[in-house]
């Protein structure tokens, strides 16, 4: 019997920490030209069962699905796309494969010729993993870039996979990467469009 009623008591609590743990929603809006269905993810593991890489952490993923109304033509512009959050008003727009993993290294080279290397670009920013050279560089630093010979192998499945931008009356897929980080789901807010035409969703 004791059993049976701790068991009735923890329910309620594992439902609840369920629910405040939700890493995957979809929201649906629409105006007069289409109609737009997003789904998010929001947890670095569940990136990475999406896509094979989790982005360390840094990316909110969105699958987005573009169907224009009544074979009308839209244009599809990434940078008609925003995410923000309510819990700090930070706002940001999706970034390109090239940004998050594209090709390059970091150069920093110091007084005495001492040189410190970064291999990639790493999540929106630059990997600081160190190659070549001394670690003890003395005086100002001078960081500069270059260019690899060898494309990045995580870039080419984020381009394979991100939403086109073009002209078209059909309907269009594809993902965005937004870079964001440690949210809830119910403090987003993803908007599309201008002012006079704008979609925006939210997600509970």
């Amino acid at each position: 019997m004791a059993t049976r009623l701790f068991s009735l008591l923890l329910l309620p609590a594992l439902v609840l920490t369920a629910a405040s743990k939700k890493t995957v929603a979809t929201a649906r809006g629409e105006n007069e030209d289409l109609i737009l269905t997003v789904t998010l993810h929001i947890d670095p593991a569940d990136v990475k069962e999406f896509i094979g890489s989790d982005l360390d952490g840094h990316y909110i993923v969105a699958e987005v699905k573009v169907d224009p109304k009544y074979g009308k033509d839209v244009t599809i512009d990434r940078d008609d796309f925003q995410l923000r959050t309510d819990r700090d008003g930070e706002k940001t727009k999706p970034f390109a494969a090239s940004q998050i993993a594209g090709q390059g290294a970091l150069v920093l080279s110091g007084d005495g010729g001492e040189v410190k290397k970064s291999r990639g670009w790493s999540m929106g920013g630059i990997g600081m993993g160190v190659g070549s050279g001394g670690e003890g560089a003395k005086g100002p630093t001078k960081a500069t870039m270059k260019n690899e010979d060898q494309e990045n192998p995580l870039k080419k499945t984020l381009d394979a996979k991100i939403l086109p931008e073009k002209k078209t009356g059909e309907p269009v897929s594809g993902l965005l990467y937004f870079p964001m980080e440690k949210q809830k789901m119910k403090d987003l807010e993803l908007t599309y469009g201008g002012r006079e035409n704008r979609i925006t969703l939210r997600f509970k």
